[in-house]
């Protein structure tokens, strides 16, 4: 099986459950997912199969949507609902238009220093595997990139679990951001500047790339019923359709695939490629050959690289 699942993983699993469980209901050895998503999140995980997992790389680093709850006054050590609480503090003093402020405030480039619950290697180890030892090391601030922060829904709440003679404030969010960003840090970042403290207590990612929770199905539809994936499955081609669309001769075809570098007369179609962008080949039939880079020759003329060949007969 060739192609893309989108997944709409449920709360309680690990990414790589949800990969473990599909390989053994679909038979299929090959397989792998784009964005890891913590194990108490929810939402889209497009998980490639079959030839599918050699275009994981171009996929990784597309757009992510989320949508979530910040719950302000409730600092925890891991900044999301399941860490140990390290300090309450009153948040119903909170303003809407204050939040909206802040928020606006974190739209752009940003740096953002990663949790010590990540999985980011720092020495040959990871983050969360230094963290259950109960260690704390410093992180390198990484630049990221949020396009929109939007305030949904604000409130106040009893947490019963927290203090049940306390209110606390919430607020519903929407985040367009780019890959890399913590949305769990996010969320600890806007408490601080809110001077409160908050935690991500609620994450649902709604979009990865151009696939999103419209486009997802559940876990539990194809275990009951695996010929679901079949109608389900994404094209490589169409996971791919963000790239420009080359189209090349039955001679540039043949180039193509075995490696060398094509130029303008391999190609019948040239639809938006710029200088030093990846793009689609596909041959005159319409079918996937694979991707390439638009480079330019020390002739100064357009060439095209192959960065990776998918089909061939």
């Amino acid at each position: 099986m060739d192609g893309i699942l989108v997944i709409n993983k449920p709360s309680g699993m690990t990414s790589h459950d949800v990969i473990n469980q599909l390989r053994r209901i679909l038979q299929e050895k090959k397989a792998g997912h784009t964005g890891t998503l913590d194990p108490d999140a929810t939402g889209v995980l497009p998980v490639c199969l079959g030839k599918a997992t050699k275009i994981i790389q171009f996929l990784e680093d597309k757009e992510k949507g989320y949508e979530g709850t910040i719950t302000f006054g409730v600092t925890t050590d891991t900044m999301d609902a399941k860490g140990q609480i390290i300090k309450i503090s009153d948040s119903t003093q909170l303003k809407q238009d204050e939040v909206r402020q802040v928020f606006d405030s974190f739209i752009g480039e940003i740096f953002q220093i990663p949790p010590m619950v990540s999985a980011i290697k720092v020495n040959g180890k990871r983050l969360y595997e230094i963290a259950r030892q109960g260690k704390t090391i410093d992180r390198i601030p990484r630049k990221i990139h949020i396009d929109d922060l939007q305030l949904i829904r604000f409130c106040e709440e009893e947490i019963s679990e927290i203090d049940p003679l306390r209110s606390f404030t919430k607020v519903d969010f929407r985040v367009l951001c780019s890959r890399g960003t913590y949305v769990r840090s996010l969320a600890s970042d806007i408490g601080d500047s809110l001077g409160c403290g908050a935690h991500l207590s609620r994450l649902v990612r709604t979009r990865s790339g151009h696939f999103t929770i419209d486009d997802s199905i559940e876990l539990e539809a194809i275990r009951n019923d695996p010929q679901i994936a079949v109608s389900a499955i994404r094209s490589i081609d169409d996971a791919l359709s963000f790239m420009p669309l080359i189209t090349v001769s039955d001679f540039g075809k043949k180039r193509f695939i075995n490696g060398v570098l094509l130029d303008m007369s391999d190609v019948m179609i040239n639809k938006d490629a710029n200088f030093d962008t990846l793009v689609r080949i596909h041959d005159k039939m319409e079918k996937l050959l694979g991707i390439a880079r638009v480079m330019q020759s020390g002739l100064d003329e357009i060439v095209y690289k192959p960065i990776k060949v998918l089909g061939q007969e």
